[in-house]
């Protein structure tokens, strides 16, 4: 027999600690990682500061939490792109669509990332500086973290290795060509001081799927 109590009990533990979560990032995006107090997310959470420490050890769990939470979304999302009966060239447009506008809706995590270079070298183990979408480069990144940038990376390079089995795309290597793409999206959302003004998501999405699919060589009649 069902112990509804307990079932009941389960259910509510995972929303307070979803709530907790939610409320941490919304500290963490307006006063940074390094400023954030746990008395400053309890207080967003309305919970007590124990409450917090029932379920978090620390804020630093609770960050690493956050992060694997939103590669998780990413790669959920990216599979239900790469499993669509469209072609490839179809699938690829809309991962670059969605990669960048999931840049942008994490935009405040991805300013820590940037903003707090120390904090999160030290908190990750990773020179996020030097920062890549392969992992095999960074060696002290945690093992979750590797798998879950790996596990993305192969959703990507999937989707062009059935480009290539078609015929719609010609002969490459698959990892090469995704390595190339990671960086023009990430590019696209790290923007340097040169780029004056912020493409709209559609027309950054369009110009990155044109320049892979077609570069910038002249076609020859």
């Amino acid at each position: 027999m069902r112990d509804l109590r307990k079932e009941r009990k389960r259910h509510r533990e995972r929303e307070n600690k979803q709530f907790i979560l939610n409320a941490a990032e919304n500290v963490f995006a307006k006063k940074g990682f390094a400023l954030a107090t746990m008395d400053d997310i309890a207080e967003a959470a309305q919970f007590s500061k124990a409450t917090l420490y029932r379920y978090f050890k620390s804020k630093q769990e609770m960050f690493m939490e956050i992060i694997v939470n939103a590669f998780d979304e990413a790669y959920k999302n990216s599979v239900k792109i790469q499993e669509k009966d469209i072609n490839s060239s179809e699938k690829l447009r809309e991962l670059i669509h969605y990669i960048l506008g999931y840049y942008q809706r994490k935009k405040n995590l991805s300013r820590i990332f940037i903003m707090e270079q120390s904090a999160m070298k030290k908190l990750l183990k990773i020179d996020v500086s030097k920062q890549g979408w392969h992992s095999n480069h960074h060696p002290q990144v945690p093992q979750v973290l590797r798998k879950k940038m790996e596990e993305i990376f192969n959703v990507m390079v999937t989707i062009v290795e059935e480009g290539i089995r078609s015929g719609e795309f010609r002969e490459m290597n698959p990892k090469e060509v995704c390595y190339i793409l990671g960086a023009l999206l990430r590019g696209f959302h790290f923007k340097g001081p040169i780029h004056e003004k912020e493409l709209p998501l559609n027309q950054s999405t369009d110009l990155i799927h044109d320049f892979v699919l077609h570069g910038i060589i002249k076609t020859r009649k």
